[in-house]
């Protein structure tokens, strides 16, 4: 057998590098490592095997369970088959290698329901035989359709919609899985369902004479695993119960059929045959006007094993601590289905209970599943009378062991992981599913989940921060007139940094910060109020009519809304609702930056005539106001270069050499960083007063940013050489030169450590 192949079946490959050689010490130790495991594989097959078998015996009595009992056997052989091929099919393709399959009792009902449905219609008019064949028919075709539904699954890559459904649901699930198993395991140990009617049988002696043993037998192996942590702690156990329990059997002389009788050990079928499904060429016989009326029903079936599947898979990855590619696992299950269905199977898919089991034992090879399948056939083939050596209360035990562990696990050993809440509802859906059932359980579970986090969500503060222009500027520098007169009215525009998923439960916090702008004392009336929608991820309709009355609040107070960085769709769902001709239209805009260089034009602009500053500053007026001296210009001039730039020249390049510094006089000059392939980044906006190039200058290093002309431009250049020049002839100009130059840094820096001060408060 290839090593590679070998690897696939019996585990991981330990030996590394090429082909083992026979000779060399890698392939002693390997063929070591596979016989220290072959008994725990051999034990976990044969268990998982006989358990599989009698899941699928008890799936075939709930499929013919009222009138058609009688033909049992043709159930078992349905089930058998099915459960034959999944586990052969999914064991070779499966994400997890230990993967134990098998036909399901959520699917079981469904299939059952349709088939008491078609024996109903059918009673009257058809023959026994034409009943069966049709019930065969809709069976393989039902499982085939939910293969082929749980393969395009897979093949579309849609598990991962599992990964949306809340750790409670799950654990719930986990645990009310885990009690299921365990009244399971009582009414195999019992030979029948426990309710509330029949809970006073348990204190009867012959009851608790089968119950007490089972019992026993899962608290001493989980006593044992739990201090040996060994996985030939069950397989020991198991062989060891049994060679005490025929030995009892031998030793006081007991008869078998007695035991059959008193529910100790399983009774075989008299003829100890099994029916095929595919016998008798049911196609042929079957009504299949009635199999087609039966659509609607059967899908059902195929939302019902998605979803089983789902969870039982994301159940298989939390307890045995390993990821499970679920679009894998619906695939190989969907393949298992197609095929099972094309000879008669019902449908099944992965196993928990068995699963966990196998890696308890030490048994997570895909030969498990195969020996699994191989165990199911011999029963298949020789008949159900192999299941008469195992005694009833071992079965039993098994499943209260899984089932029990799965409660402790998930009810009990979470409490200190999840919150109060959280646990409500893990607790919830164990009493709806011991209620109710699994599937209702686990649909008011996600229900239940879902407003939990709609209710924490929406304490989740949706406004980031809130700042004001005193702060937060926008990348548009003014000269230090205009600076001042910013700083001292930027209170009038408020920004609000929203974020997260706006909707009914948050969309009040926003409401409750705007009217608080506006009833906070202050100097001057908000004018502004700037929605910076950069880190919103949604708005929900009601979120949006929540933003008309937001709107006419800011209108009503002659003021002005305006959005930024919104989707464009949400934004024209907005500006349909608010475009009335009593509120004010909305103002909105690509980025933030841009909406608070808006605004700031706009308090610039209420600046009376005669403190207004024009547009283009002359050199001889910057130069005057800066250095506090009417003839600094003319003792300049000898060292100013007078530049001429149209729009998009390049005044500045980023990473080229150059220590010159540059008066603004007229136009626009756009700083931003350079990071090819990416667009630049903007990183300001000079307008005439304000200075460039006066990193490079002080430091004397290469460019850290360029500079372009947005617009036509004239700037005055003065290089380091003119101010050597300047510093040896003119002292004291040269002196007022440099600290204008470093207030004019310090005042940038001010305004950063402002904003962070502002932004950590």
């Amino acid at each position: 057998m290839d090593d590679h192949v070998q690897a696939e079946i019996f585990g991981p490959d330990i030996t590394s590098g090429p082909a083992a050689d026979p000779a060399k010490p890698g392939t002693a130790n390997k063929h070591a490592y596979w016989l220290s495991h072959l008994p725990a594989i051999l034990s976990a097959g044969l268990v998982c095997g006989l358990l599989t078998a009698m899941f699928a015996i008890s799936a075939a009595a709930l499929l013919f369970s009222t009138v058609l009992s009688t033909h049992i056997t043709l159930a078992i052989g349905i089930c058998l088959f099915g459960t034959i091929v999944l586990n052969a099919v999914i064991a070779l393709f499966s994400s997890y290698k230990g993967m134990v399959s098998v036909t399901q009792e959520v699917t079981v009902v469904t299939l059952a329901v349709i088939t008491a449905s078609i024996h109903g219609a059918m009673f009257d008019a058809h023959s026994e035989a034409e009943i069966l064949a049709t019930i065969i028919v809709m069976i393989g075709l039902a499982t085939i359709l939910t293969g082929a539904a749980l393969f395009a699954l897979g093949a579309f890559r849609l598990g991962r919609l599992i990964r949306f459904i809340p750790y409670p649901v799950l654990a719930g699930f986990l645990a009310g899985m885990g009690w299921l198993i365990v009244t399971g395991a009582l009414a195999v140990t019992l030979g029948a369902p426990l309710t509330v009617q029949s809970l006073p049988t348990l204190l009867e002696s012959q009851t608790f004479a089968k119950l007490g043993p089972a019992i026993a037998f899962a608290l001493l192996v989980d006593l044992a695993a739990r201090r040996s942590g060994s996985p030939f702690v069950l397989p020991v156990a198991i062989a060891t119960t049994l060679v005490l329990f025929h030995a009892g059997i031998w030793l006081f002389d007991l008869s078998l059929i007695d035991l059959q009788r008193d529910g100790w050990l399983f009774a075989p079928p008299q003829d100890g045959g099994i029916r095929m499904p595919f016998q008798g060429n049911p196609l042929a016989l079957a009504d299949w006007s009635m199999v087609w009326s039966e659509l609607p029903k059967i899908s059902a079936l195929l939302a019902i094993s998605a979803a089983a599947l789902l969870f039982a898979s994301s159940g298989i990855e939390l307890s045995v601590r390993r990821d499970i590619d679920l679009d894998r696992e619906l695939q190989a299950a969907g393949l298992a289905n197609v095929l099972a269905g094309a000879g008669g199977g019902a449908a099944g898919f992965q196993g928990l209970g068995l699963t966990i089991l196998a890696h308890h034992m030490g048994a997570a090879y895909r030969i498990t599943g195969l020996l699994v399948a191989g165990v199911c056939a011999a029963i298949l083939v020789f008949g159900a009378s192999l299941l008469s050596v195992i005694p009833i209360p071992l079965f039993g035990g098994l499943l209260l062991w899984i089932g029990g562990g799965l409660l402790y696990q998930w009810l009990i050993g979470i409490y200190a992981t999840v919150s109060r809440r959280e646990y409500l509802i893990v607790l919830l859906i164990v009493l709806l599913i011991v209620t109710f059932g699994l599937l209702q359980g686990v649909a008011i579970g996600v229900f239940a989940a879902a407003a939990l986090f709609t209710v924490e969500y929406a304490r989740v503060d949706v406004v980031k921060y809130a700042i004001t222009g005193e702060t937060y500027r926008s990348r548009v520098e003014h000269n230090l007139d205009d600076q001042a007169y910013l700083r001292r009215h930027g209170a009038q525009i408020r920004v609000l940094r929203l974020q997260g998923f706006i909707f009914f439960g948050s969309v009040h916090q926003l409401h409750h910060r705007v009217r608080t702008c506006f009833e906070e004392p202050c100097a001057a009336p908000v004018r502004f109020i700037v929605l910076d929608c950069r880190d919103v991820t949604g708005i929900d309709s009601s979120a949006i009519q929540s933003l008309t009355k937001i709107c006419g609040i800011i209108a009503k107070q002659d003021g002005t809304l305006i959005v930024s960085g919104l989707n464009p769709a949400m934004l024209s769902r907005l500006n349909r609702l608010i475009a009335s001709p009593a509120q004010k239209p909305l103002r909105c805009f690509d980025e933030v930056e841009s909406a608070i260089a808006w605004c700031e034009d706009r308090l610039l602009g209420d600046r009376t005539p005669a403190s207004g500053i024009p547009a283009a500053q002359p050199i001889a007026c910057q130069l005057t106001r800066c250095l506090q001296d009417a003839d600094a210009h003319d003792a300049l001039k000898p060292y100013l270069t007078k530049i001429m730039l149209k729009a998009q020249d390049v005044l500045i390049k980023q990473g080229h050499a150059g220590s010159d510094i540059y008066f603004i006089e007229s136009g626009l000059i756009k700083v931003h960083l350079d990071s090819p392939p990416n667009p630049p980044i903007h990183l300001r906006t000079l307008r005439p007063g304000a200075v460039v190039g006066e990193m490079s200058f002080f430091l004397q290093r290469v460019r850290t940013a360029s500079a372009t002309a947005e617009t036509a431009a004239t700037l005055w250049r003065l290089s380091q050489d003119d101010l050597q020049r300047m510093t040896q002839s003119h002292p004291v100009l040269a002196d007022r030169l440099n600290k204008f130059f470093l207030r004019t840094i310090a005042e940038r820096l001010d305004q950063s450590n402002l904003l962070v001060r502002s932004l950590t408060d």
